[in-house]
């Protein structure tokens, strides 16, 4: 059986939605968060139980193909698939994060500012045209 057709089957098993097996829901320590890549159909599964996350592949456009639920109907996890080979990117967790000086951050405030005060004006301006 060919890879492109092993994948198809395991992204249509996760089609199907199906129940949680456990009357209990899972603790913070048992939730979890699973990330495959297929090279081969350049393919990323993503499998979560922690909502956050779900959260997070919704808004960046990846596609749900499986929800699970407890016995309750509330969602226990779910499935997404991303054909996007950017996908994930892979950051360092070492790198430190930037430092600004009070100057920088005293000029960055000011674009702010200036940033709100022109989208207020245009929304009056929505108002009232």
């Amino acid at each position: 059986m060919a890879n492109n057709e092993k994948t198809k089957q395991y992204l249509d098993s996760l089609n199907e939605e199906q129940t949680f097996a456990s009357a209990s829901k899972l603790t913070i320590y048992e939730r979890e968060f699973y990330l495959n890549y297929n090279e081969f159909d350049k393919v990323w599964i993503a499998e979560s139980s922690i909502p956050k996350f779900w959260r997070r592949l919704e808004k960046r456009n990846w596609t749900c193909t499986g929800v699970q639920y407890y016995p309750d109907g509330s969602i226990c996890s779910k499935t997404f698939t991303s054909n996007s080979p950017k996908g994930i990117t892979i950051t360092d967790p070492t790198k430190a994060k930037r430092e600004m000086t009070e100057e920088q951050k005293q000029k960055a405030a000011e674009r702010i500012k200036q940033m709100h005060d022109k989208r207020k004006e245009n929304k009056e301006e929505n108002n009232n045209g």
